[in-house]
């Protein structure tokens, strides 16, 4: 499987300008909109600088509480967001990228994650950034 194969990008519109859709990013607020549909998350730590780190707790239905952390790699506000990603419970570290553009009175946001070890972890990834957006979307109208 080639390296394109175990990597993510999801492009999505959202109804505010990409200072507000950036900022929401940096937010202690993201843990409220953070992962999939049924998903509760909390940051617990959040240094929005470049070396600075995140910690976001995932509190799930069924009582799991899974926690992903990372260090922030760029932050180029309202453009450009680069932090790693690492769940507590595991052993890879990966790479999310967001890229924020203005459209129209709007924003596109594009989520690139990669360096996924197996297509399942992609796969379960890719739902969960896509609701992670249309929580976003939600929160921004």
């Amino acid at each position: 499987m080639s390296d394109a194969a175990l990597s993510l990008e999801i492009t999505r519109k959202f109804d505010a300008p990409p200072e507000r859709v950036f900022d929401a990013w940096l937010s202690k607020s993201w843990g409220e909109w953070a992962g999939p549909r049924g998903m509760q998350g909390e940051v617990t730590l959040m240094e929005p600088k470049v070396g600075g780190r995140y910690r976001l707790v995932m509190h799930a239905p069924d009582g799991r509480s899974p926690a992903v952390s990372g260090v922030y790699r760029e932050v180029v506000r309202p453009q450009r967001l680069v932090f790693t990603w690492k769940w507590e419970h595991g052993n890879d570290e990966t790479l999310v990228t967001l890229v924020f553009k203005a459209a129209g009175k709007g924003t596109e946001l594009t989520v690139r994650h990669e360096g996924f070890t197996t297509a399942q972890d992609r796969d379960d990834h890719e739902k969960g950034w896509n609701g992670t957006c249309d929580r976003l979307a939600a929160v921004l109208r």
